[in-house]
Protein backbone atom coordinates (compact mmCIF):
# COMPACT_ATOMS: atom_id res chain seq x y z
CA UNK A 1 0.00 0.00 0.00
CA UNK A 2 1.00 3.49 -0.96
CA UNK A 3 1.17 6.62 2.11
CA UNK A 4 -1.54 8.29 -0.78
CA UNK A 5 -3.78 4.84 -0.02
CA UNK A 6 -2.73 4.71 3.84
CA UNK A 7 -3.66 8.32 4.43
CA UNK A 8 -7.32 8.31 2.30
CA UNK A 9 -8.15 5.82 4.34
CA UNK A 10 -7.17 7.20 7.53
CA UNK A 11 -9.18 10.46 6.57
CA UNK A 12 -11.96 8.20 5.18
CA UNK A 13 -11.89 6.65 8.54
CA UNK A 14 -11.65 10.19 10.80
CA UNK A 15 -14.83 11.21 8.58
CA UNK A 16 -16.76 8.23 9.31
CA UNK A 17 -15.76 8.76 13.01
CA UNK A 18 -17.21 11.84 12.86
CA UNK A 19 -20.02 11.45 10.98
CA UNK A 20 -21.11 9.00 13.83
CA UNK A 21 -20.11 11.20 16.66
CA UNK A 22 -22.50 13.58 15.04
CA UNK A 23 -25.30 10.82 14.30
CA UNK A 24 -25.11 10.14 18.39
CA UNK A 25 -25.37 13.63 18.94
CA UNK A 26 -28.36 14.38 17.32
CA UNK A 27 -30.48 11.21 18.19
CA UNK A 28 -29.15 12.27 21.89
CA UNK A 29 -30.79 15.63 21.04
CA UNK A 30 -33.64 14.06 19.79
CA UNK A 31 -34.27 11.82 22.60
CA UNK A 32 -33.56 14.75 25.22
CA UNK A 33 -36.44 16.53 23.05
CA UNK A 34 -39.12 13.31 23.31
CA UNK A 35 -38.51 12.93 27.10
CA UNK A 36 -39.78 16.62 27.94
CA UNK A 37 -42.00 16.07 25.24
CA UNK A 38 -43.08 12.85 27.26
CA UNK A 39 -43.17 14.75 30.54
CA UNK A 40 -45.35 17.16 29.22
CA UNK A 41 -48.00 15.59 27.74
CA UNK A 42 -47.71 12.63 31.46
CA UNK A 43 -48.55 16.49 33.50
CA UNK A 44 -51.29 17.22 30.85
CA UNK A 45 -52.69 13.41 31.15
CA UNK A 46 -52.60 13.76 34.87
CA UNK A 47 -54.23 17.10 34.73
CA UNK A 48 -56.91 15.31 32.54
CA UNK A 49 -57.49 13.02 34.85
CA UNK A 50 -57.98 14.50 37.81
CA UNK A 51 -60.46 17.47 35.84
CA UNK A 52 -62.42 14.23 34.75
CA UNK A 53 -62.71 12.83 37.97
CA UNK A 54 -63.92 16.43 39.56
CA UNK A 55 -66.37 15.86 36.53
CA UNK A 56 -67.53 12.84 37.40
CA UNK A 57 -68.15 13.47 41.10
CA UNK A 58 -70.01 16.97 40.47
CA UNK A 59 -72.05 14.59 37.77
CA UNK A 60 -73.06 12.28 40.55
CA UNK A 61 -73.33 14.60 42.88
CA UNK A 62 -75.42 16.63 40.67
CA UNK A 63 -77.26 13.15 39.96
CA UNK A 64 -77.85 12.49 43.51
CA UNK A 65 -79.47 15.62 44.38
CA UNK A 66 -81.85 15.24 41.41
CA UNK A 67 -83.11 12.02 42.24
CA UNK A 68 -83.87 13.25 45.62
CA UNK A 69 -85.69 15.93 44.49
CA UNK A 70 -87.19 13.42 42.27
CA UNK A 71 -88.27 11.67 45.29
CA UNK A 72 -89.76 14.31 47.64
CA UNK A 73 -91.93 15.48 44.68
CA UNK A 74 -92.91 11.67 44.50
CA UNK A 75 -93.99 11.89 48.19
CA UNK A 76 -95.43 14.78 48.19
CA UNK A 77 -97.97 14.63 44.91
CA UNK A 78 -98.53 11.60 46.82
CA UNK A 79 -99.62 13.32 50.22
CA UNK A 80 -101.40 15.56 47.98
CA UNK A 81 -103.32 13.29 46.01
CA UNK A 82 -106.79 11.34 47.89
CA UNK A 83 -106.01 7.72 48.60
CA UNK A 84 -108.59 6.68 46.29
CA UNK A 85 -107.12 8.68 42.88
CA UNK A 86 -103.52 7.22 44.21
CA UNK A 87 -104.85 3.50 43.97
CA UNK A 88 -106.08 4.05 40.34
CA UNK A 89 -103.06 4.57 38.70
CA UNK A 90 -100.34 1.89 40.46
CA UNK A 91 -97.89 1.34 36.95
CA UNK A 92 -97.16 5.33 37.49
CA UNK A 93 -95.85 4.23 40.28
CA UNK A 94 -93.99 1.99 38.67
CA UNK A 95 -92.54 3.44 36.51
CA UNK A 96 -91.64 6.36 38.78
CA UNK A 97 -89.47 3.85 41.05
CA UNK A 98 -87.91 2.07 38.06
CA UNK A 99 -86.73 5.63 36.57
CA UNK A 100 -85.26 6.44 39.55
CA UNK A 101 -83.51 3.00 40.24
CA UNK A 102 -82.46 3.63 36.36
CA UNK A 103 -80.98 7.27 37.50
CA UNK A 104 -79.43 6.12 40.64
CA UNK A 105 -75.59 6.36 40.59
CA UNK A 106 -74.47 3.13 41.69
CA UNK A 107 -71.32 4.01 43.19
CA UNK A 108 -71.70 3.84 46.97
CA UNK A 109 -72.57 7.19 47.47
CA UNK A 110 -75.39 7.41 50.02
CA UNK A 111 -78.79 8.66 48.46
CA UNK A 112 -82.49 8.47 49.68
CA UNK A 113 -84.25 5.48 48.64
CA UNK A 114 -87.95 5.93 47.36
CA UNK A 115 -89.25 3.91 50.74
CA UNK A 116 -87.37 6.14 52.77
CA UNK A 117 -88.79 9.03 51.52
CA UNK A 118 -92.36 8.05 51.60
Amino acid sequence: MSDETIESIALAGAAAIQRLIADRNALRNCISAQQQDLIALTTANQELLERLRLFRRLYLEFGSRILAQLEQFDRLTREAIPSTARASAPEDDTNLIALAHRLRPNNGVATPTNGAAS
